[in-house]
């Protein structure tokens, strides 16, 4: 006889480990994604490096809570196709085990990680959106000169200079063999130096250059000024300073209530929301996804259930969007989006039988 909860905790400790396989690697995908963006964000001078670590671990995990509902929801369904391939979900089922008993063992998984999800996107998310859109508006702030990436030409944000350097020092504090182009009055200007730093005083920008040359003359005319310097200090134009940005993700949770009534911060409340409750909804949609007709392979119905939950991921968003838009009511929100997996359960679990076997599960304990 089979001990009561054992076969529940067997499925727990598989869907578990799947999920834990799933996420790793979806993980390496979302660290490489962000990784490029952010790399790409360096080489063009929008950020200084010296953030980068920062921000691709904060938007990594972020990314990383907007795809646990998928991850989820694909080790359930790669656990469901293993044992079904392998006659184990037969076997189970010839000894009594229900469709509710692992629907039971789904829900031991499911129910924790979409608290623990709400958790997140309630307090942990909107902090991190406010530390990613701190830094990244510090970093505007700050001297063009922080922006340089070694080998790479640096247009700056105010004014027409373009800066250039071959090499940072070891302590990366000076840049080495720095060139200068500018523009003034009609005159081109052009500086070399074999070192420069950067430097505040009194609230103005300045770049120290050390052991250089200064050309100035107009571009087609053999007539240049030539100056030849030890030290030289030169302004550098500063970005205007601008208060950081307040994006609605990186509020907290009661200043969005307390704007509940337009529209804006209602749909950012309902997506909070909406991805914790799209964790129980695709566990109750995975079970007669996940069951395969005979003689099929192991991942035949993942296309399908790909298919379910893009339409309701791309919906979500769709939904939010329609939702801060004013072109769906706030009282309706984003919850009749929860009817795609609605569906999808209703209608695979007709096909199957499901709902018979569930219906007289519950009128047998009922009765």
């Amino acid at each position: 006889m089979i001990r009561p909860n054992v076969i529940e905790r067997f499925l727990a400790r598989e869907f578990v480990v799947s999920q834990g396989a799933v996420t790793a690697l979806m993980l390496l995908v979302i660290i490489g994604g962000v990784l490029g963006r952010t790399l790409r964000d360096v080489a063009e001078g929008r950020i200084p490096i010296d953030i980068l670590p920062t921000l691709v671990a904060l938007g990594s995990f972020r990314a990383l809570l907007l795809f646990w509902p998928v991850a989820l929801f694909l080790a359930f369904l790669f656990v469901l196709g293993r044992l079904q391939r392998d006659s184990e979900l037969i076997a189970m089922q010839a000894g009594g085990v229900s469709f509710a008993r692992i629907y039971k063992a789904i829900f031991m998984v499911a129910a924790p990680a979409a608290l623990l999800l709400a958790i997140m996107m309630s307090a942990v998310v909107p902090r991190i959106e406010y530390w990613v859109d701190q830094l990244r508006a510090d970093a505007g702030q700050r001297s063009d000169l922080v922006g340089i990436t070694p080998g790479r030409f640096l247009r700056s944000r105010v004014g027409q200079q373009v800066f250039f350097a071959e090499s940072f020092s070891p302590d990366r504090e000076m840049l080495l063999n720095v060139f200068i182009y500018d523009e003034k009055a009609g005159k081109a200007e052009v500086t070399v130096a074999q070192r420069g730093l950067a430097a505040v005083e009194g609230g103005e920008r300045f770049l120290v250059l050390e052991d250089g040359h200064r050309y100035v003359g107009v571009p087609g005319e053999g007539a240049f000024q030539l100056l030849e310097f030890e030290r030289m200090r030169m302004s550098v134009p500063d970005p205007a300073a601008a208060p950081p940005r307040r994006n609605l993700d990186g509020l907290p949770m009661a200043e969005l209530w307390a704007q509940r009534h337009e529209a804006p911060f209602r749909a950012e409340i309902e997506w909070r929301i909406a991805l914790p409750v799209s964790v129980l909804m695709l566990a109750l949609a995975v079970l007669p996804l996940g069951l395969m007709p005979p003689r099929s392979g192991r991942f035949a119905r993942v296309p399908v259930a790909i298919l379910v939950y893009v339409a309701y991921a791309n919906f979500l968003i769709l939904g939010k969007s329609w939702l801060a838009d004013g072109i769906t009511p706030i009282w309706l929100g984003l919850w009749w989006v929860h009817l795609i997996p609605l569906a999808a359960w209703g209608w695979f679990s007709w096909r199957q039988a499901l709902l018979k076997d569930l219906g007289g599960r519950i009128r047998m304990r009922f009765a």
